[in-house]
């Protein structure tokens, strides 16, 4: 995967999460791992690619670990 597919998968992954709003991860599963396979098929990756690399690139909330 290029820094640019990185970049572009990662930019709609924001997009995708803003739609999702802020409801509790249980709720939005299913949407939210057709979203992520959506995203993976756009690009010529596994949906499980998209979310390894969301989460890589997750903002942490606080603390330093």
């Amino acid at each position: 995967m290029t820094k640019t597919q990185k970049d572009l998968i990662l930019m709609d992954c924001k997009i995708m999460l803003k739609k999702l709003g802020d409801i509790p991860f249980d709720l939005s599963y299913d949407k939210l791992q057709n979203d992520l396979w959506n995203i993976g098929n756009k690009y010529g990756v596994t949906g499980l690619e998209v979310f390894t690399l969301l989460m890589e690139n997750f903002p942490k909330k606080g603390g330093s670990n």
